[in-house]
């Protein structure tokens, strides 16, 4: 048996190393959980004085209860770990195969709706960044609250499956998300009727605190941000009748919130879409100006020093003026120079071209450069640095289709790889635009919104992610999907075995809620009549692992203030499914719950 006692909040002070599960391990030879609490482990010299910490952190009131949202991947893990399942090898989510085989149970349907007709719910206009650890992809949602996440590891697993709510509870409505990473917190920012506002996110998922960093009816978006250590700017213009100015705030890791710093000129100018970078010393922000003519606008920049003060006067310098229009501009710093892109209509049609500069500003190489110069349309391009080369993506067209493609760009500004780029979005969808882009552990994470042929482009969307390495190779085909959330589809899971999946879900049995289990082929094939398992009416959140004989299931069972988990043991090695049911886990309330698993 191995027993997890749930008890502690706080992380301890000495931290000999993690455990293969990724669990810190303690002095004490207990350990202390991603959530934070302390526990028993299954080495633990002593579990009775693991039992006891917990219970003096509970009456000390330094314990509460992790969110009932978290407990399936913690099952999951105490699982894997009792079945001898590396935790990288874990089922990320239900494969295509499986919602094929399932689509159409009426019983299913009952229980959540048709899987196959959900609707999406993102909106295009990602934002991503990178703690070091993991990723953090931001989006506008059709839920409550309007702004969800999730965080994305490196190795392609998705933590927050169908995300997490950001902004749920806050009174503000949200829109236009964007995303940086301040050393201590990812910190948020969106666009709402009450003005720009904002969120410090933890690297767990939690939500620090929610504040409004700009109060007026009149910003606009979507805001640009970049930080440097617990110190983050923030660009936005403010829309007045017949001009809009951009406007910087400083924020820094406490929720401190600056005066404003305004960048650009307030005559009768329209001054858009800015985009922000940090240099290690100072801040760069670039925009789209129209000064230069209404149907002509150029890319200007000002930069701005951690203590706010601007450096290139009241209304910045221009940076790129070429005739056409220069639009939709980003910037980062790769190391040696402000590498900014942008969209270029001076041939008529929408291209990318890019542009270096030193910290002076002053320009280094060709006052622009083609990156995308295709036939049709190139639009919205994004950029991120990796060592010395950045990856550019934008939203290609086609004929009428849209796809995400990229190229990586040398720090001389030279295009490496193919000359024409390469398609990032895997054509899952019939429609790909908007990309983002983020650099962390030696690769990129690509963002991107899908739909179908028709739907408006500010309709609803589902929010892909895809990696991307260094030599041109998109990791994840299908991609990633971010937007499923379980709320949205009947619970389902399911693992893959030997030669095919066991899937796992609820269903409606003659008017009474029951779990089901059936094999399925690689090809999305329903290979057995489903078998009952032996879950109660109020059985739920099922988990699934293969241990490499046996597929092993779990689920939550029970009230909402006295659940516990239950399991069993399916294999498939006969013509016919056989189930054995795994010693019951005591029902616990919520407040001292504590998982149980044994092989």
């Amino acid at each position: 048996m191995v027993r997890w006692w749930a008890g502690d909040n706080r992380r301890s002070e000495g931290r000999p190393g993690r455990d293969p599960m990724g669990w810190i391990g303690r002095r004490d030879g207990c350990v202390s959980l991603p959530t934070g609490r302390i526990v028993a482990s299954p080495r633990a010299p002593d579990v009775a004085a693991c039992r006891t910490r917990g219970e003096q952190r509970m009456r000390q009131g330094k314990w509460k209860p992790v969110r009932m949202a978290r407990w399936g991947g913690v099952l999951l893990g105490v699982l894997l770990g009792a079945c001898g399942v590396p935790l990288d090898d874990a089922p990320e989510g239900v494969p295509e195969e499986v919602w094929q085989a399932l689509d159409g149970r009426a019983g299913l349907s009952e229980m959540g709706g048709s899987i196959g007709k959900r609707p999406p719910t993102g909106r295009p206009g990602e934002g991503v960044a990178f703690d070091g650890k993991q990723f953090l992809v931001v989006w506008q949602d059709e839920r409550e609250g309007g702004v969800f996440g999730a965080r994305v590891t490196p190795k392609g697993k998705v933590l927050d499956p169908g995300g997490f709510p950001i902004n749920a509870g806050s009174g503000f409505d949200g829109g236009q998300p964007r995303v940086a990473w301040d050393g201590k917190f990812f910190l948020v920012t969106w666009v709402s009727a009450s003005g720009l506002v904002a969120a410090h996110v933890e690297r767990d998922g939690d939500v620090r605190r929610r504040f409004v960093v700009f109060g007026s009816d009149e910003v606009g978006g979507p805001p640009g941000i970049a930080c440097a250590h617990k110190l983050c700017l923030l660009a936005f213009p403010f829309i007045g009748d017949v001009e809009s100015i951009i406007n910087a705030i400083r924020v820094t890791s406490d929720g401190d919130v600056s005066e404003r710093t305004q960048l650009s000129v307030s005559a009768s100018n329209m001054a858009i879409k800015p985009a922000v970078a940090f240099d290690g010393k100072q801040f760069l922000v670039v925009w789209s100006d129209q000064r230069g003519g209404v149907l002509t606008p150029d890319i200007f920049g000002n930069r701005v020093t951690k203590d706010g003060i601007r450096l290139d006067g009241a209304g910045g310098v221009p940076l790129v003026v070429r005739e056409g229009a220069q639009t939709v501009p980003d910037v980062t710093w790769t190391g040696n120079h402000f590498f900014v892109v942008w969209q270029d209509d001076k041939n008529d049609t929408a291209d990318i071209y890019g542009a270096r500069f030193r910290k002076n500003l002053a320009l280094d190489g060709p006052a622009a450069f083609g990156i995308a110069t295709g036939a049709d349309e190139q639009t919205a391009p994004r950029v991120a640095p990796s060592g010395n080369k950045s990856l550019v993506v934008w939203d290609a067209t086609r004929q009428g289709i849209h796809r995400v493609r990229g190229v990586r760009v040398g720090d001389n500004g030279s295009i490496l790889g193919s000359k024409s780029g390469f398609t990032i979005s895997t054509g899952d969808f019939q429609q790909e635009i908007a990309p983002a882009v983020a650099a962390g552990d030696h690769k990129f994470l690509v963002t991107y919104a899908g739909t179908t042929t028709g739907t408006d482009e500010f309709g609803p969307h589902e929010i892909l992610a895809t990696r991307v390495t260094h030599d041109d190779v998109v990791k994840d085909r299908p991609a990633l999907r971010l937007t499923r959330p379980w709320g949205h589809k009947p619970p389902v899971a399911a693992a893959r075995g030997t030669d095919g999946y066991l899937a796992v879900w609820s269903e409606n049995l003659s008017g009474t809620p029951g779990m089901l289990a059936a094999r399925v082929s690689l090809d999305g094939q329903l290979l057995d009549v489903p078998v009952v398992l032996p879950a109660g009416a109020t059985s739920r959140a099922p988990v699934v692992v293969w241990d490499g004989t046996a597929w092993f299931v779990a689920w939550e069972e029970g009230a909402a203030d006295a659940t516990g988990f239950q399991g069993a043991r399916v294999s498939g090695a006969g013509p016919a499914l056989e189930v054995s049911r795994l010693s019951r886990s005591a029902l616990l309330p919520l407040e001292m719950l504590a998982p149980s698993a044994e092989r």
